[in-house]
């Protein structure tokens, strides 16, 4: 009976060339996982390998098998469950779901086109640690890359954790830190799994703890890009780190993606870009380890730097605002050099020495007119600015006379900084 009624299944939907021969795979590991009973499954003789019966044998015997009763029943009772069961295998196997599918399994009337809805945990759950996560829905209670007990991929981010995740300006996607403490990170364990859903274009769960915070599964998101940089491990030692571009999305049915999300995975190429080979840091290229370098100095290198990955791009990035972001990470650090970690408008009347709980500059590195505008990526055009200098030169009514006010300066501190002592 199995055969007859999966084996379509398999060649419709799946890659299977000969599904009622494949269905002998599925059916076995149901059983193995116990989620699956087999009657006199014990006696059936195995292959050489001793994974699983011979086909022969389970054809001779036709066992009576299907879930064990006190779930059959649970199911059968609990309409909701069975939704939430149905709608969990579809978005982890199935994305997107063939609309077919549905009606081949007789589900259409269950599901009602409410899959993303049935799913848990929702988005907005809060819960005050890893452990009460896992308390509920299962899955790993320490890795930041790693699926819940549903096998569905999920993220977690953790403003006082180790990593430096941050949310991109202006377009609100997240650059999230790969998976590695120290050492350069690899293509292995959670990036492993990261690169595949970017290949597959599935939707992933973004969990977020800002400070003192508790955890939230704030968006489903997509991966967008992968990229590397420069970063700190937690031994303290540079070294090169993806960044995962995540694009929140509202559910994991791409059919419900923005515009702006789908017009970005069709311009992925699938490829690493690769910032770590825009500055090299100071601690890693320094000929001798005892050799002090100034901040002047290494603002110049670093400005050099930025005008030479300037003048080696001769096109737009397809990704234009998460460039402006990462792109040019020897620009941002020679703006924030220069600002000796004070705001640059000098008509700041907010907090221009303000830091953040990591005690990291809460200063906010942009382009005066905009990369769009100016096609410049170099820091004699770019200014650091506080959260509310930075508003209001991109907000603010008078925002034009203060874009002009604040060139003259980035320019004329540029150049003051440049000049030796």
């Amino acid at each position: 009976m199995v055969k007859e009624a999966v084996g379509p299944l398999l060649v419709a939907f799946t890659d299977s060339a000969n599904g009622q021969q494949d269905v002998l795979y599925p059916f076995w590991a149901l059983q193995r996982d116990k989620l699956w009973e087999v009657a006199q499954s014990d006696g059936l003789p195995l292959t050489s390998q001793g994974r699983r019966p011979k086909l022969s044998a389970l054809d001779q015997a036709n066992p009576l098998a299907g879930l064990p009763k006190q779930d059959y029943d649970r199911l059968a009772e609990d309409l909701e469950l069975a939704a939430w069961a149905v709608s969990t295998l579809l978005v982890r196997f199935f994305t997107p779901t063939p609309a077919p599918l549905l009606q081949a399994l007789g589900l259409q009337e269950l599901m009602a086109g409410q899959i993303s809805t049935r799913l848990r945990p929702l988005p907005g759950e809060p819960y005050p640690h890893r452990n009460a996560i896992a308390d509920v829905y299962g899955g790993n209670r320490v890795l930041g890359i790693t699926p819940l007990a549903d096998g569905i991929l999920t993220v977690y981010s953790d403003d006082k954790g180790p990593y430096a995740d941050r949310r991109i300006p202006e377009t609100n996607w997240i650059a999230y830190t790969g998976d590695g403490l120290s050492g350069d990170q690899n293509l292995t364990g959670g990036n492993r799994a990261m690169a595949e859903h970017q290949k597959q274009q599935k939707a992933l769960r973004y969990w977020h703890k800002p400070y003192k915070g508790h955890w939230t599964f704030e968006t489903w998101a997509v991966i967008v890009q992968r990229r590397r940089r420069w970063g700190r491990g937690q031994d303290g030692q540079q070294r090169r780190e993806f960044v995962w571009i995540l694009a929140p999305v509202p559910s994991p049915m791409q059919d419900t993606w923005p515009p702006e999300v789908v017009e970005a995975l069709r311009q992925d190429d699938g490829q690493l870009h690769d910032d770590s080979l825009d500055v090299i840091p100071i601690e890693v290229d320094s000929a001798s380890e005892s050799e002090q370098i100034s901040a002047r100095e290494k603002h110049k290198q670093l400005a050099a730097a930025a005008h030479r990955t300037a003048a080696g791009r001769t096109c737009r990035s397809r990704l234009a605002q998460v460039e402006r972001y990462l792109r040019s990470p020897a620009a941002r650090e020679a703006v924030i050099i220069r600002s000796e970690g004070r705001c640059e408008n000098p008509a700041c009347m907010g907090h221009p020495l303000e830091r953040t709980d990591a005690d990291e500059s809460i200063l906010e590195v942009d382009h005066v007119n905009g990369l769009a505008r100016t096609g410049q990526d170099t820091p004699e055009v770019m200014i650091a600015l506080c959260p509310n200098c930075h508003a209001l030169k991109t907000r603010g009514r008078n925002r034009r006379t203060l874009q002009k006010e604040l060139l003259v300066v980035a320019r004329l501190r540029h150049r003051a900084f440049a000049i030796d002592d």
